[in-house]
């Protein structure tokens, strides 16, 4: 369970969350990395920052994955991209919500629900959401629809930030009772599955 989770779902949209920062750029690298199938990941980023930042991660293999450099799209553009050009088996979208944020709530439905559709053909999205660029109702739709919602959360503890996941649903898995601690280090992306007793 070294992603917190015991097994994506094949064929799904999962939905990755944070208030603000990078740290779900990392973890979706960390996925993305151990991915088993083409990656294309697809983002604002410099390429060269994207390969720094996977770099320190200590990645299994990133020879299958494509890295795309897209500035700016038309919301359609982007869910044709996404839906039907791009034959990657996992699709790493950071940030989705910079894409979308300008659409009306009845065409983002459609292209979520076209989403959801090309994921049940073979593909696996991994869509990265800043908390709050989306309008509410567009992100309440977003983990509505989504198969799996996962929400990294920093938390100020004394003069330490303690970071955490919280898998706020998975399909196919019991819902975890608890959020999982996690660091990033020179080792990698580190998530702590100890038992803690009192």
């Amino acid at each position: 369970m070294a992603s917190g989770v015991q097994e994506y779902p094949d064929n799904s949209v999962i939905l990755i969350e944070e208030e603000t920062g990078l740290i779900k750029s990392i973890y979706a690298q960390y996925i993305a990395a151990g991915a088993k199938k083409p990656v294309c990941y697809i983002t604002t980023r410099a390429r060269d920052d994207i390969l720094r930042q996977m770099a320190l991660l200590r990645p299994p293999h990133i020879d299958h994955m494509e890295i795309r450099e897209l500035h700016e799209a038309e919301p359609g553009a982007m869910c044709d991209l996404l839906t039907t050009e791009t034959p990657a088996g996992l699709i790493v979208v950071d940030p989705f919500s910079i894409y979308f944020m300008e659409s009306p709530l009845h065409e983002f439905r459609q292209m979520v629900t076209r989403l959801v559709a090309a994921s049940r053909n073979g593909r696996t999205f991994l869509l990265l959401d800043d908390i709050g660029v989306l309008p509410d109702r567009h992100e309440q739709l977003l983990r509505a629809m989504a198969d799996g919602v996962i929400r990294i959360t920093s938390i100020n503890e004394g003069d330490k930030i303690r970071r955490y996941l919280n898998v706020l649903k998975m399909r196919g898995t019991q819902p975890l009772d608890k959020m999982l601690p996690f660091t990033i280090s020179d080792e990698g992306f580190l998530i702590d599955t100890r038992e803690r007793h009192g």
